[in-house]
């Protein structure tokens, strides 16, 4: 029988090896999509296949699912629009509008529509929705005294006919430019990559590209993993170029040269590197990304379809130091303990580029876009232990905190508590006073690594100094790199004296406090005679934060549009039930995080 097996399965392999070369890319993107997890690709093609196309026209991508964001996987498409709004958007099948919201972050203006499949689309960063769902919800804002809404509705309510006019293309919410954020999720509310159905006939010829590779030594010293960076010496080469009416020389990176790197005996790779696609410069999401050392694979992760309840866990796969360095986002091959994506990741000692000998060897990585096209890096490897013995710690400082544990930490004047697993991997954690005060009120603490990423808030409590009459101005302030302060929250416990609150990352925290009210820049001068349709106020806050604002005309609130990216209140005229060709008083009402309000009047006429 175990012979009958073997001879099988040696059959098979062979069968694959000849259709391999037979087909090439597409036959290999029908394997990457079998590798996904939890996706039933032939019944997300079943109903995608329905859907029309969502707007009105197809500029291209700016961002396609799986892309590297800063807490999370980017789910769906985001559909160019030329870098215009008022698009017309379209019900991509028929349904009923279930939910729609309005809000200052996230998707801003959005509309969710409910098909009979039980998949939902949502179409996110809107101008305003189609006149009928815009009335309503203007109606809501004006009953509600709120111009924030999120509104659920039941399915008799707004039913939709597949192609119905529901919205116009925008820019609200968290948007880095107008576009239209599109995003179908399946009966379990997870979201579906939308280009492993193949819609709306896109295709894609053009492999990934390798934007940079980073090599880090990995050793585990007393429980935790202590990593550091390799120097990977990158092969130049001479060139001639004409400068003027003479040719000169100049060294470039030379792209075909194998590169010899010298490792330790175990390390890992961080990736930098995008998908391109025809018709846009837009940097897009790798589908998948394997490392190779020789012909073993020591990492492979596919995306598939990846739920809500684990996307966030990206910050596992990130190498966190470049991040805060760069800002650019490197995933990396060692796999972290805590890390719950590992549903679709496939390894071998975690990840690690493990070399037994001093021999050269080759490691190769390989990277897919979700249409099976890929693009590979081989770098020539050999093990020098005598570069990197420094870089091992011979002891460790601080207390050992373990990943999957609830720890803490207490010192004089500072109490830490880390809930299990928000960390990712083991660590040895210290805490430390600064050797310079931000405030008068407590020390400057130095709190972990900041290079170690958290996957959940941790509770923090400063012994602290202040007078009475100012204990509930008291803000939990973290120290940016340039000396300013940035709001962390909190609040002072007069009981023990002690400011209480959570941070979400590791850092310089100290307290601060906040007695400098609001302030508004108004848009428009004294008594101006207004021709639009729109007034624009752009409001702030010091230190503690905006918590609430209020729009005032002639003594009645009316609704104010809030962009979180510029701080601007954007106040629509023809909404606000104001008699034309006179003039009017505006009056602005504003309040911050610990209480501090101001209000501002102004006078105009429309």
């Amino acid at each position: 029988m175990v012979k009958h097996n073997l001879i099988s399965l040696l059959r098979r392999a062979a069968v694959f090896a000849v259709a391999l070369l037979l087909f090439g890319n597409q036959l290999f993107a029908q394997v990457v999509f079998n590798n996904a997890p939890d996706v039933d690709i032939e019944e997300q093609r079943s109903v995608v296949g329905n859907f029309v196309q969502p707007i009105e026209e197809y500029n291209s991508f700016s961002g396609t699912y799986g892309e590297l964001r800063g807490n999370h996987f980017h789910c769906g498409l985001d559909m160019r629009t030329g870098g215009v709004v008022g698009k017309k958007i379209f019900a991509a099948d028929e349904g009923y509008v279930s939910r729609i919201t309005v809000t200052p972050g996230g998707f801003g203006n959005m509309i969710t529509i409910t098909h009979p499949s039980g998949y939902k689309s949502i179409y996110g960063h809107l101008l305003k929705f189609a006149p009928k769902y815009q009335n309503y919800i203007r109606e809501k804002q004006y009953e509600e005294k709120s111009w924030t809404q999120s509104i659920d509705f039941e399915p008799g309510k707004f039913p939709v006919k597949k192609g119905d006019l529901i919205a116009y293309s925008g820019n609200s919410g968290s948007s880095g430019g107008p576009h239209l954020h599109f995003e179908v999720r399946d009966t379990k509310g997870n979201p579906v990559n939308l280009l492993m159905t193949r819609p709306f006939g896109i295709t894609d010829t053009q492999k990934p590209f390798f934007r940079d590779v980073k090599f880090y030594g990995a050793v585990l010293v007393y429980g935790a993993y202590h990593t550091y960076p390799i120097e990977v010496k990158v092969p130049y080469k001479t060139i001639r170029v004409k400068k003027g009416k003479r040719y000169v020389t100049k060294k470039v990176p030379d792209e075909n040269a194998k590169q010899i790197v010298q490792l330790p005996k175990s390390s890992y790779v961080a990736v930098d590197a995008y998908d391109r696609m025809e018709g846009t410069a837009a940097k897009l999401a790798v589908y998948q990304y394997e490392v190779f050392l020789d012909t073993t694979s020591v990492f492979r992760f596919t995306e598939g379809n990846i739920p809500y309840s684990t996307g966030r866990y990206i910050a596992s796969m990130l190498q966190h130091s470049e991040r805060i360095r760069s800002g650019r986002y490197y995933l990396k091959s060692f796999v972290s303990p805590g890390n719950k994506l590992q549903d679709r990741i496939s390894h071998k000692d975690n990840g690690l580029i493990v070399l037994n000998d001093t021999l050269f060897h080759t490691v190769k990585i390989v990277c897919t876009d979700v249409y099976g096209n890929s693009a590979e890096k081989s770098y020539v490897v050999k093990r020098n232990d005598a570069l990197y013995d420094g870089n091992i710690p011979l002891s460790v400082n601080g207390k050992f905190f373990g990943w999957a544990d609830t720890n803490s930490y207490k010192t004089n004047g500072f109490a830490l508590t880390v809930p299990a697993g928000a960390l990712y991997s083991s660590i040895y954690f210290t805490a430390d006073t600064t050797v310079y005060r931000s405030t008068p009120y407590s020390q400057t603490w130095r709190i972990g690594d900041e290079n170690i990423p958290l996957h959940s808030s941790c509770d923090i409590s400063l012994r602290v100094s202040v007078p009475e009459e100012l204990q509930d101005k008291l803000i939990l302030a973290k120290v940016r790199k340039n000396g300013g302060l940035s709001s962390a929250g909190g609040s002072f416990d007069a009981a023990t004296s002690r400011l209480k609150g959570k941070i979400s990352s590791f850092g310089k925290y100290c307290a601060a406090i906040d007695t400098v009210p609001p302030i508004v820049t108004f848009r428009f001068s004294e008594a101006a005679v207004v021709k639009g349709s729109f007034l624009k106020i752009v409001i702030g806050d010091r230190l503690s934060g905006i918590k609430s604002y209020e729009v005032e005309i002639d003594g009645h609130w009316v609704v104010a549009e809030f962009d979180g990216k510029t701080a601007t209140l954007e106040v629509p005229l023809n909404d606000a039930k104001i008699t034309k060709g006179k003039q009017h008083t505006m009056i602005v009402k504003l309040a911050d995080m610990v209480g501090n309000k101001k209000e501002f009047k102004r006078k105009f006429t429309w």
